[in-house]
């Protein structure tokens, strides 16, 4: 009839103006083969139906909350401080502290001064100079007031004195050895290493049942080899000198020299700090008492005051046949 009207274009036209709402949901059923079977088909109206775009296409969840939608997602969450109000400005971020170069100065400073003196440490006073002897005072005022001096001085079964004060007082190191003063003089520890920086406190404790003698000794700076480090050199004559006198206790004779002696240097041992000595006689049983008498194996260790073992020894002594030695006074 439209084409009997108007022609074929204005069929054309007509259709072009008549709106299709062909709803999404027709177009995505199909046909049933049966024609006698119609699928019903509910139509939506206009108001309900929305263009398909790429935006749907991109989101899976068509229930995604609006806190997912892209202008959710660009825009910053407010924080704990903007949620009271919205005219609130947010907080700026806290300042990160800083450290102050002053304290890179002090620290620098500091360990500098520490490395200066270990290195290169003052120069100890002369010896026989006043300075030199207010030390000395000082060291053995000190040394007296240790727990283990105490302790040792109070217990009888300890007899005990100063090293080599059974002789005359020592004299200066400067002047010209004299009398008694001369074999104080030729002892190394109480003539070369006299003074506050040598061995300026040497207590001696004799235990006479046991035979066991306790020294304790401070180390000066004067006996260091490595800076702050007491030179083994000097290490070993202290106790070949403190095993000995512990040999030498137990022979008739009173005197004796030192045939082996083997050490073991277990940790480093510092300088100007006090330290113990311990010597042990270990006399062999398969020896009769004539051959105890002129042969002696003794045991020793150099401690810490805290009982840490630096340097363990071990130290054969003999009474010489064939040579006339002086026998030591007590007190040695």
């Amino acid at each position: 009839m439209l084409a009997g009207v108007g022609g074929p274009r204005a069929a054309q036209a007509c259709l072009r103006s008549v709106p299709l709402t062909i709803p999404l949901r027709s177009r995505l059923l199909p046909a049933h083969p049966n024609p006698a079977i119609r699928i019903p088909r509910a139509s939506l109206p206009p108001s309900q139906l929305r263009p398909f775009t790429s935006s749907r296409l991109l989101s899976a969840d068509r229930t995604t909350p609006s806190s997912r939608t892209p202008d959710a997602i660009l825009r910053p969450e407010p924080g704990p401080s903007s949620s009271s109000s919205s005219s609130s400005s947010a907080s700026p971020p806290p300042r990160r502290k800083r450290l102050r170069p002053w304290l890179f100065i002090a620290l620098g400073f500091g360990l500098g001064t520490m490395l200066r003196l270990t290195l290169s440490p003052p120069t100890p006073p002369a010896p026989g100079s006043d300075e030199d002897t207010y030390l000395s005072e000082q060291i053995r005022a000190q040394g007296s007031s240790l727990p283990l001096v105490q302790k040792l001085s109070t217990d009888p079964r300890y007899t005990s004195w100063d090293a080599y004060s059974g002789f005359s007082s020592p004299t200066t190191h400067t002047s010209k050895p004299h009398g008694g003063g001369s074999v104080v003089q030729s002892r190394i520890t109480t003539g070369p290493l006299a003074g506050s920086r040598g061995l300026p406190f040497q207590r001696i404790y004799h235990d006479v049942a046991t035979g066991e003698v306790v020294s304790v000794v401070y180390f000066g700076s004067g006996t260091g080899g490595w800076p702050g480090v007491v030179h083994g050199g000097a290490l070993a004559t202290l106790l070949d000198e403190s095993l000995g006198r512990c040999a030498i206790l137990r022979f008739p004779a009173r005197t004796g020299v030192t045939a082996r002696l083997e050490l073991q240097y277990r940790q480093p041992t510092l300088t100007s700090g006090f330290y113990v000595i311990r010597a042990r006689p270990m006399p062999d049983e398969r020896d009769g008492p004539e051959k105890q008498a002129r042969k002696l194996w003794v045991e020793g260790t150099l401690e810490t005051v805290d009982g840490k073992t630096c340097v363990e020894a071990k130290a054969l002594f003999v009474v010489p046949k064939g040579v006339k030695l002086k026998p030591l006074v007590e007190g040695f």
